[in-house]
């Protein structure tokens, strides 16, 4: 018998109307069967309820899952008291014979009174079926059959009853609960029913053999605890298959499991991501031939089963054509005899790690050159103005001087740009505190930045159109930063001599500045990138211009921290326009006064 799993307020209608049509029935089977009160049925309907009440009291707990398996001989005592008894006495000896189980027991009201209720209907219809249609002949066929449908229907209701008080106190769908007990609990029912008719005969025929029956009672009972016993194992490893595979599927590192032979059992979904190749691809096929490529030194490489070890990089081409390194930690098994039987494969994507790593060992490597070249001149006139200063005409020593603090000013922008780069990665490119935010006159403020470029490229044409009324909220300091950075970037990506273009206007209600050069270009699927710290799209061995690759970097941070952007228009081997749009200032008087041309050309 399958008892419940705690119950909650939502199940008190079914209890009630539960033990209301057990009341019924019982009220109806003695109304339709006045009961016989002489001495002799109630001798032996006092016997019965005593063996009722102990067919329930001995029983055998199954844990199972969140429930319960209780299983009982009370079916046995039900079939007793039907053939033994009239039948309003046999409904009357089952259920006082029940109710005197669970005073025993302890039971809570609530569920004596569902107990109560659930074995009455079902009780009442079996007897019904067994007096109205076996007429009570325990002995003819009909009397069998009749019989053995009243305890089917017995059993059926109480399967019920409980089905609908599990899905109630669980929230799970009736049928789904039915179809999980009915195998069990229509078997035992049906056995314990088979033993008590056996028992009747005995006790009808042969009273002295009424002690076997202890045998197939004990032999059923058994079978029944292995039954339940290798259902809760069926659970209990269902379960934990169950977690095993979320965690395969979840799992962001790649699973590889191969047999001794290096054939791969298990391919999970994240070795499909990294590789591109499916499960139903990979399964069955050779692990050496699925993970191959080259190590870090380029060697054609292959992973088989292994005994473990340190982890090996593998560099691979995935099924779309790209390029992955894959970190391979080997975790094998073994036998009772030490060999090996199979191996657990756990794979990690690092192309990110490696691509970090190789853009650290390229800013090294960039900035190394970018402070080594300043200080090599620095170097060489300082040692000039000390060994030979009295030698040194005054026009030479001007002129180192000036080298001298240009190359002092280089490094110091370098290092600017290396902190401010630093204190957006901590703060955001929105929160940096040393951007102002004010009128300017982003036309003066451009002017002023193309300066310092006129003198220091005199064969280069440096050419400004700025429109009356570009006043933009922001910073003159960052603007003029801005300004710098996109024509110094304008410079090295474009030939010597090629003209610069820098145009300022307004358009609604922002300031656009656009700087324009006519160079190599810039690959489409670049655009996005070169906006990232330290990006440099040539390759830092083999690179034809300076600088860390922070420039375009810190454009997009300034213009965003003045709530602005940055973008780019660029074709290849025709050059690029970088646009930086900032807000419109409200102010009417800029806090830069205006220069008195407002189109230059700037040509040395």
């Amino acid at each position: 018998m399958k008892r419940g799993r705690g119950r909650t307020p939502g199940t008190s209608s079914l209890i009630a109307a539960v033990a209301g049509g057990g009341a019924l029935a019982i009220a109806i089977s003695v109304l339709a069967y006045p009961p016989p009160l002489h001495g002799g049925v109630l001798r032996k309907a006092l016997i019965l309820v005593v063996l009722t009440a102990m067919s329930e009291l001995i029983s055998i707990r199954l844990q199972h899952g969140q429930s319960a398996e209780l299983l009982t001989l009370f079916e046995l005592a039900v079939v007793a008291d039907m053939v033994l008894l009239p039948a309003s006495v046999a409904v009357v000896v089952s259920v006082t014979g029940l109710a005197l189980a669970l005073i025993v027991q302890r039971k809570p009201p609530k569920k004596f009174v569902f107990n109560i209720g659930q074995y009455a209907l079902g009780v009442v219809p079996a007897v019904a079926v067994y007096h109205g249609i076996g007429h009570g002949e325990f002995g003819s066929a009909r009397g069998l059959v009749a019989l053995t449908a009243g305890m089917f229907l017995f059993t059926l209701i109480n399967l019920v009853s409980i089905s609908a008080i599990i899905a109630a106190t669980t929230d799970a769908p009736l049928f789904k609960v039915f179809a999980e007990e009915q195998k069990l609990s229509i078997a035992l029912g049906l056995g314990n029913s088979a033993v008590g008719m056996v028992a009747v005969s005995l006790y009808l025929t042969r009273p002295a053999l009424l002690p076997a029956v202890l045998a197939p009672t004990l032999a059923l009972h058994m079978s029944f605890r292995g039954w339940v016993q290798e259902k809760e194992l069926h659970r209990q490893m269902e379960e934990e298959t169950n977690k095993l595979g979320r965690i395969v599927e979840h799992s962001s590192e790649g699973i590889v499991l191969a047999d001794a032979d290096g054939t791969v059992v298990l391919w999970s979904p994240s070795m499909e991501r990294m590789t591109g190749v499916t499960e139903k691809e990979a399964v069955g096929k050779a692990m050496a031939y699925l993970l191959r490529g080259r190590d870090n030194f380029g060697r054609p490489v292959s992973m088989d089963v292994s005994s473990g070890g340190e982890p090996t990089d593998l560099e691979i081409v995935a099924t779309d054509g790209s390029v992955r390194w894959l970190r391979v930690q080997h975790g094998p098994g073994f036998d009772g005899r030490g060999q090996l039987s199979f191996d657990v494969l756990v794979v990690t994507d690092v192309t990110r790690q490696r691509e970090v790593d190789k853009l650290k060992d390229d800013f090294i490597s960039t900035v190394s050159h970018e402070l080594r070249t300043p200080l090599t001149p620095i170097k060489g006139y300082a040692s000039l103005l000390l060994r030979r200063n009295d030698e040194i005409p005054a026009e030479r020593r001007r002129e180192a001087l000036q080298s001298i603090l240009e190359r002092a000013d280089h490094m110091h922008r370098l290092v600017e740009d290396l902190l401010l780069a630093s204190r957006v990665a901590t703060t955001g490119e929105r929160r940096l505190p040393e951007v102002g935010r004010q009128a300017v006159d982003v036309g003066h403020v451009a002017e002023k930045a193309l300066r310092s470029f006129v003198i220091a490229h005199p064969l280069r044409e440096f050419r400004l159109d700025a429109a009356d009324g570009a006043v933009a909220l922001g910073d003159p300091i960052r603007i003029e930063q801005i300004v710098a950075n996109l024509v110094s970037n304008a410079i090295k990506f474009s030939d010597e001599g090629a003209p610069v273009d820098v145009e300022i206007a307004r358009e609604g209600v922002s300031v656009q500045i656009k700087v324009h050069d006519t160079g190599r270009g810039i690959p489409a699927d670049k655009h996005e990138e070169i906006f990232e710290k330290f990006k440099r799209l040539e390759d830092p061995l083999r690179m034809e211009t300076g600088g860390a690759g922070l420039g375009l970097f810190i454009v997009r941070q300034l213009a965003r921290a003045m709530g602005g952007d940055v973008s780019v228009e660029s074709e290849l081997g025709r050059g690029s326009t970088f646009m930086v749009t900032l807000t419109v200032s409200s102010s009417s008087v800029p806090t830069v006064a205006p220069p008195e041309r407002r189109a230059s050309d700037l040509a040395g």
